[in-house]
């Protein structure tokens, strides 16, 4: 278990020092850290580190679910970097992951497999096609004779 608790869905003008002061009731704080992109935006979680663990799950149990300012907070234990535990990161932040490689035009270099994909593809429409070719021309030449059939690819034919 960890002393440290994360803290989801924090006010978007929360200080560092509002923060220390408001999950240090529970305990002593010994360290807080807000969470920004890489342009200065806030995440809206943070982290608090507590002495010992027992005084992480007392401020767990205490300020979970509870509100500061408008905003209800979900507070949970901290997991180690690399647990494998963590869900997979998907957010638009995280390298890897396809909302990262679209805000960030990141184009991995997949031209092998989709030139192959390709190259399959475009076999199985000319096989399509000629398969398709061959029935037509067979139709036609079993009836050749008909009158109806003359009549139906008069009437079918394209206006030129």
């Amino acid at each position: 278990m960890s002393s440290r608790i994360i803290v989801k869905n924090l006010p978007k003008h929360i200080t560092e020092d509002r923060f220390r002061s408001h999950f240090g009731a529970k305990g002593e704080v010994t360290d807080v850290k807000l969470i920004y992109n890489n342009t200065g935006k806030f995440r809206r979680f943070g982290y608090i580190g507590y002495q010992s663990e027992e005084e992480a799950k007392t401020a767990q149990e205490y300020f979970n679910n509870s509100f500061i300012d408008t905003s209800k907070v979900d507070v949970e234990i901290a997991k180690p970097f690399g647990d494998a535990t963590l869900p997979r990161a998907w957010s638009v932040y995280s390298k890897g992951t396809t909302l990262y490689n679209k805000a960030n035009d990141v184009h991995h270099d997949k031209s092998k497999s989709k030139k192959g994909d390709e190259e399959k593809k475009d076999k199985g429409k000319q096989k399509n096609q000629h398969a398709i070719r061959s029935l037509y021309e067979q139709l036609v030449a079993d009836k050749q004779d008909d009158p109806r059939f003359k009549e139906f690819l008069q009437v079918m034919a394209p206006r030129a």
